[in-house]
């Protein structure tokens, strides 16, 4: 039971829990500021809040204002097109498929533009929900769905400038928490009993998780840089980064560790890094208050037995070729657990900022946001995926709301088109993920629905559907069948609450689902962009990243602007990969041959990237042993032929084949210049063997 207060702590101190719960507030709020205009009125500035509160996402502060105000500008315009096009059955036909082509469109902007897509598909198919007798009672109903609009929108940009500093700590507290995921990731990979590919492919995924979380926190910390805590939070992120990089470093051996016969030595490896991702949760649940007061904590003890027992395996086995492996990867972690204190000293109140973030140019950094409606007019052409999803969701939209206008006693057009919109996606992966999860979630959220309404008073009913909204805003981008259940509760539930006998509704929302999903799995198969059209895209911007990482690591002293934008583009490029990967391997007629080809790139690569990280910790290590001259040149020679193997242009060419690792076992000791040339090389051996797997046939022709 010990346990137990932190590891609630660790599950509600999340940026999406904050977020769901700040939008339940936002539209329980604006429902109560036009309650004394009756229920309908409630309804209609509820539905407002709703649509636009789709889009209120975590951004970074300077973001906010303008997607808040385009979401409910789009909110606005697409509820008066339903509203006003439903009392013509072709011009309401024209509406679907521009609302579908629109949303489908604009996801061209990237993964900000998926909320904002919804808030326009919402803001249409709930005005569409709505039977008006006229043009007036539409413009009645418009105006107050306007102000609930405003409400929100004002409320959520009094909030973001309110909780700025939180929502920061959130984001990089999202980002501490990857790093300690991934440590323990990379602790099974010393367990020498897991399996060894099973152990690997956990890790690589835990660091695409974490190349995502930190790039978020990058995009909200770095934008923000005026202040003292603004920049105690920067520095914080970047003393994160090194840690990450250190630890990154460390798995440049361990395809040779995997083989070695030390099982205590594996065994006080596992529980060292264990030690250190414990140590990482605790610094982030230190972030939950603005000053935090924190106290570096060396793991020397279990350093010490660490070291000890890898001195005696080297008098034991002084010839032994995996001890020079264990050596240097010990020494990483132990520089690794140095680094926590470095991480825990910026968390500290009492430690003043640095001048790291006048030293590097931010900006570079973070995300580029495409902006302007030139992004949408480059969008206009047959093979733009953008393009063609957007076709694609059209005519799914179209077809559905045309098979409810046939059977309108079996199908409700709203329903149908949402679940449409809601499933499909621009690949065919995602879209069939969530096409399971739409429907297990509507089956859940009916039967939750009809439990609450036995059992709950119509007081709090209302309670409820506030809860659901902001349950299903904060599962959108973390767990979707989740979003599934909490949409269908609030959605049924305020169905009764507007006519108390349509239990109905319950049966034929399940219908509903089913026909939605149906129609969006018929039309993934129209114009579909495939995950393999863009392989061959993604495994060239792989060897640019590689190649230009290669050439700012591959020095004796680093040039650290340029090493660590380098570094953060590979393993940008890494997790990109392993995405793509995952997606793959759900699509149709998936040639599984070229499935595990592309996996083993993805190992090597990451092991490259490995490699090439641990210059710059041999640098610190070693610094004052190596020979500069006869070093720099060592160096040069070799990231004159890795780069060279690893340009776009040339990665086709013949490549001998890569030798065996144990040929390595010549490169024993550890003087610092001949561990120089053991890391370089294995970074020769790792570039070998990424330009290897990456010019098989079987790879091109995916």
């Amino acid at each position: 039971m010990a346990g137990f207060p932190r590891a609630v702590s660790l599950a509600v101190f999340r940026v999406h829990i904050e977020n769901g719960l700040s939008v339940a507030v936002g539209v329980g709020l604006t429902g109560l500021v036009v309650a004394p205009l009756g229920f309908q009125a409630v309804v209609a500035a509820g539905t407002g809040a709703l649509c636009v509160s789709v889009s209120d996402r975590p951004d970074p502060l300077r973001q906010k204002l303008w997607i808040m105000g385009l979401a409910m500008l789009a909110a606005c315009f697409f509820t008066s097109l339903s509203s006003f096009a439903q009392f013509s059955a072709p011009e309401f036909i024209a509406a679907t498929a521009f609302t579908g082509f629109f949303s489908g469109l604009v996801s061209a902007y990237g993964r900000w533009a998926l909320p904002f897509a919804m808030t326009c598909v919402l803001a249409f198919v709930f005005a569409m929900g709505q039977d008006f007798l006229g043009p007036a009672q539409a413009t009645d109903h418009l105006l107050i769905y306007v102000c609930g609009t405003i409400i929100y929108t004002t409320y959520s940009l009094a909030m973001a400038w309110a909780l700025d500093d939180r929502t920061r700590r959130l984001l990089l507290a999202e980002a501490m928490r990857a790093f300690a995921d991934y440590l323990r990731a990379k602790a099974t990979l010393y367990n020498p009993d897991a399996e060894g590919p099973a152990a690997f492919r956990a890790l690589i995924d835990a660091h695409a998780t974490l190349a995502d979380r930190l790039q978020a926190a990058r995009d909200s910390l770095f934008a923000r840089r005026r202040r003292p805590l603004q920049l105690k939070r920067i520095d914080t992120l970047i003393a994160l980064l090194d840690a990450f990089e250190t630890v990154l470093s460390s798995d440049a051996d361990s395809e040779l560790l995997r083989r070695a016969p030390q099982r205590e030595l594996m065994w006080r490896l596992n529980g060292f890094v264990l030690l250190m991702a414990d140590e990482v949760e605790n610094l982030t649940l230190a972030l939950r208050s603005r000053h935090a007061d924190t106290t570096p904590r060396r793991h020397a003890e279990e350093a010490a037995q660490l070291l000890k027992l890898l001195k005696a395996e080297q008098e034991s086995s002084p010839r032994d070729p995996i001890v020079p492996a264990f050596v240097a990867t010990v020494n990483k972690l132990v520089l690794a657990d140095n680094y926590l204190m470095a991480l825990a000293r910026a968390l500290d109140r009492a430690t003043p900022p640095s001048n790291l973030a006048a030293s590097l140019d931010l900006d570079l950094f973070q995300q580029n946001t495409p902006r302007g409606l030139i992004v949408l007019w480059r969008q206009l052409r047959y093979r733009a995926p953008a393009f063609r999803y957007a076709v694609r969701l059209a005519m799914a939209m179209t077809a559905g709301l045309a098979l409810t206008l046939f059977l309108p006693r079996f199908a409700h057009a709203n329903w149908v088109l949402l679940t449409i919109a809601l499933i499909m996606r621009a690949n065919y992966s995602v879209t069939s993920q969530r096409r399971w999860d739409r429907v297990t979630g509507t089956l859940i959220g009916c039967a939750l629905a009809v439990l609450l309404l036995r059992f709950v008073p119509p007081a709090g009913l209302l309670l409820c559907i506030v809860l659901a909204v902001g349950t299903s805003h904060a599962y959108g981008m973390v767990k979707y069948r989740i979003t599934a259940i909490g949409a269908s509760v609030s959605s049924l539930l305020l169905l009764h609450m507007i006519d108390p006998g349509t239990q109905v509704q319950f049966f034929e929302r399940i219908i509903d689902t089913l026909i939605g999903a149906g129609l969006s799995w018929a039309f993934s198969f129209l114009l579909p962009h495939w995950e393999r059209n863009d392989l061959p895209r993604v495994v060239k911007a792989l060897l640019e990243a590689d190649a230009a990482f290669a050439d700012a690591a591959l020095r004796r002293e680093h040039v650290w602007q340029r090493y660590r934008l380098a570094r953060k583009k590979t393993l940008d490029a890494v997790a990109q990969l392993s995405g793509a990967i995952q997606r793959l391997a759900d699509e149709p007629n998936t040639d599984r041959r070229a499935l595990a080809s592309l996996g083993e790139l993805l190992g090597a690569n990451y092991l490259l990237a490995s490699d090439l990280s641990s210059m710059p910790v041999l640098a610190k290590l070693r610094a004052k042993d190596l020979d500069k001259a006869e070093a720099d040149a060592a160096i040069a020679q070799v990231r004159q032929r890795v780069t060279q193997m690893l340009t776009p242009a040339g990665f086709h060419d013949e490549v001998q084949e890569s030798p065996a690792r144990d040929s390595l076992r010549d490169l024993h000791g550890n003087e610092a210049m001949e561990v120089l040339g053991r890391r370089l090389a294995h970074i020769e051996h790792s570039a070998r063997k990424v330009a290897r797997l990456a010019a098989r046939p079987v790879i091109e022709n995916v």
